[in-house]
């Protein structure tokens, strides 16, 4: 069974080293914060003091931090996961970043003989805590295999995916990210204006979710968040916000025009401006309440 490493132990990361080590494999990681270090030791960790040095010690490296900055910093930094990494190694890469900055990354990789694939996941901090993550990879078939144990470990089995190469993985996961936050914003507009027209907000909820504007997101967030007035994350509208916006410049960059998108992304951005970052991002609502003066929750 091959060493495993993780760096990027946070609100989804720390979950999904603990499951890694559920699962019985060998787990090396670094961590800035002591209760992480702690509770992940307690669970059978081996704790180290840089990401260098997770990867002088394993053979697969797994990584799950913030943006682009901090992969750039984790993995090809001074004392990042490439400067420990040795011919042969797998880095995983499993943060939300723009296909761009992961192909970089298996460039850079590839001059050491370390292999890199990209695996962002979905389902959020409950998935990462259940082990049911959807993972979307990038990368070679071999490293798909190689990953296969731990991907389980971390994601429901039937969810686990291999999309293409290197950079498919974070392209899909960004499509994803632009139709769920466009989705969204579009359902708390609606309703919005359905409460303004004079819509009953109990017989909008029954109809729509028995029609076309229905959607997964429209039953989970509709009821028990706009109407309730309640944005506990959930998935942090600051994060969605980000991925959006990587949709904005990937369509840049390839001169594909993403015109919904940039809208969509601007709503995030008021949302955020007025405080709500933190929250879930069915709070990108109290962008559009605060433009109409209505009021969706009770």
């Amino acid at each position: 069974m091959e060493k495993i490493g993780f760096v990027g132990l946070g609100i989804m990361g720390k979950p999904m080293a603990l499951n890694i080590i559920k699962a019985g494999y060998d787990l090396t990681f670094y961590a800035r914060r002591q209760e992480v270090v702690d509770e992940v030791t307690a669970a059978g960790g081996q704790s180290v003091g840089s990401s260098r040095e997770v990867a002088e010690a394993v053979d697969i490296i797994a990584t799950c931090v913030t943006a682009d900055p901090q992969v750039r910093e984790v993995i090809l930094g001074d004392e990042g996961v490439l400067e420990g990494a040795s011919e042969g190694n797998l880095i995983v890469d499993m943060s939300t970043i723009s296909p761009l900055t992961i192909r970089e990354v298996a460039d850079r990789a590839s001059d050491k003989g370390v292999h890199v694939m990209d695996a962002p996941v979905s389902g959020g901090d409950t998935g990462a805590i259940a082990g049911t993550l959807t993972i979307i990879a990038g990368g070679s078939k071999e490293g798909f295999e190689r990953c296969q144990g731990i991907f389980e470990a971390m994601g429901n089995p039937d969810n686990i995916f291999h999309v293409g190469d290197v950079g498919v993985g974070q392209t899909v996961k960004i499509v994803n990210q632009m139709i769920g936050g466009a989705n969204m914003a579009m359902i708390a507009e609606g309703l919005t204006l359905g409460l303004k027209a004079g819509a009953d907000p109990e017989a909008m909820s029954a109809v729509i979710g028995v029609s076309s504007g229905n959607s997964t997101l429209f039953q989970i967030r509709a009821n028990d968040f706009l109407f309730k007035d309640q944005f506990a994350p959930g998935f942090m509208l600051d994060l969605m916000k980000k991925d959006i916006g990587i949709g904005v410049d990937l369509g840049k960059s390839l001169d594909i025009p993403v015109p919904i998108t940039a809208a969509v992304y601007q709503m995030y951005a008021a949302a955020s401006t007025l405080g709500h970052g933190a929250d879930d991002f069915s709070a990108v609502s109290k962008a559009i309440q605060k433009l109409t003066n209505v009021k969706l929750g009770v």
